[in-house]
């Protein structure tokens, strides 16, 4: 091979290898990616579909059901990604599931304003273990109206957000922290919303992304004088003025992602992607 040749060759492998990667350059066939777990990650995922869609050639299904769903399915094989709102629990993917961190967020306390705690409400970690638990159950045992009963509204079993607020309490204040029988259990954040501002006396959690918008008769609760904001939420987790209730969003993939599964993986890192995160209201840390 004369040395023209072998320099035209070199500039042809070297513009195949630097060619940006493109729904193109991972095949031209349609591929399907199921997604399914956290109602929590749930909106931010149908989000990322609308744009990876306009440029992947991809189809994704998108469905809820828990973070207890997102690792079954994918254990099972029916979900290709899994989300999460929380970690997983120990061995509790066999050993499988690989986790991928794409944004964090925060469980917010949110009280009804009849609890009588004024206009900036704030408890602390051991009065909100005391209160789940059952320990306290008038306002005014934690200076809010006396002779106001507290009702109690949680999220349901198996749910990313309860285990993220119950984790806490057991880390920060009680190892053997169980919540109470009699809380009101209900199935979503709009549930809580509901219950919390219709119910005299109520105190729920609801995430970080929808506090922001909190109207009518509730109020968003600060833990131990923090209030949960991006700042606070990104501290260091040994800061004494970050919020602790707070989580990492999660992806899972059984073994190590490939294809179309790495590729939109990949993508949910970018700017792009974290832009999305971010108007989602969820926390960015692509800069982390």
């Amino acid at each position: 091979m004369n040395t023209w040749l072998k320099i035209a060759v070199a500039i042809l492998v070297t513009a195949m290898v630097c060619v940006p990667v493109t729904a193109t350059a991972i095949g031209n066939n349609a591929q399907t990616l199921n997604v399914a777990g956290s109602t929590t990650v749930q909106p931010l995922m149908l989000e990322l579909q609308k744009e990876f869609e306009k440029f992947a050639n991809v189809d994704m299904n998108v469905t809820g059901g828990g973070s207890g769903v997102g690792i079954s399915s994918t254990l099972n094989g029916v979900a290709d990604i899994g989300m999460l709102s929380r970690d997983m629990k120990y061995d509790e993917g066999q050993g499988r599931l690989v986790p991928h961190v794409i944004a964090m967020d925060a469980v917010v306390v949110i009280v009804n304003k009849d609890a009588g705690l004024g206009d900036d409400p704030d408890l602390t970690m051991k009065q909100l273990a005391d209160i789940y638990s059952g320990k306290i159950n008038d306002w005014g045992e934690v200076g809010g109206k006396s002779g106001q009963s507290i009702a109690v509204v949680a999220r349901e079993e198996g749910s990313g957000t309860r285990d993220c607020f119950e984790g806490a309490l057991k880390k920060y204040a009680y190892s053997n922290f169980e919540m109470k029988d009699r809380v009101n259990s209900v199935n979503s954040t709009g549930a809580i919303l509901a219950a919390v501002n219709n119910t005299p006396g109520a105190i729920g959690y609801i995430n970080f992304n929808v506090s922001g918008g909190i109207q009518g008769n509730t109020s968003t609760v600060s833990v131990d004088g923090i209030s949960a904001t991006k700042e606070s939420i990104l501290k260091d987790p040994n800061d004494p003025d970050r919020y602790e209730i707070s989580r990492d969003l999660i992806l899972v993939t059984d073994g190590t992602e490939t294809g179309m599964v790495k590729f939109f993986l990949n993508w949910i890192m970018t700017g792009d992607g974290q832009e999305i995160v971010e108007k989602a209201g969820f926390i960015r840390i692509d800069g982390l």
